[in-house]
């Protein structure tokens, strides 16, 4: 008589399986994490630059002044498509300078981001959290 061997996996086999999955999960999951927050950060300073370039159209139609400058609507958000993450504005109007701040927006995944507020100065100045270099300077202006 011949004897039939069943196929298929043993339960340590699938344990080890699992194991490894999960291993690799942990290790993967925050590291996508900041990738998306890096994309969002980088959505926000593109808004930033667009709205920028807005407001150098405003000056260069106004005799060459900022004072009254506003952002429309659709750049005071970013990103411009699906849900906000940030919203910019203006600060600190002044016949020849001002700053974009781009504020995360509160119950949004970037509400607790270690960047808060970046700004942008009519002179180039960058801000990230108040800083305008160190670690999280880098990391928030960066890449």
């Amino acid at each position: 008589m011949k004897v039939r061997r069943e196929r298929g996996f043993t339960l340590v086999e699938l344990v080890i399986g699992m194991l490894v999955v999960a291993i690799l999960s942990a290790i993967a999951m925050p590291q996508y994490g900041e990738y998306v927050a890096r994309q969002r950060r980088t959505d926000a300073r593109v808004a930033m630059t667009m709205a920028t370039q807005w407001v150098e159209r405003f000056r260069a139609e106004n005799r060459g002044v900022y004072t009254g400058a506003a952002l429309p609507p659709d750049l005071a958000v970013s990103p411009q498509v699906g849900p906000a993450m940030y919203d910019l504005a203006l600060a600190n109007v002044t016949p020849t300078t001002y700053r974009i701040e781009a504020t995360p927006r509160v119950g949004s995944p970037m509400a607790s981001d270690p960047c808060a507020v970046l700004t942008l100065a009519s002179d180039g100045q960058r801000t990230a959290a108040g800083q305008t270099s160190g670690t999280v300077f880098d990391r928030c202006w960066g890449r």
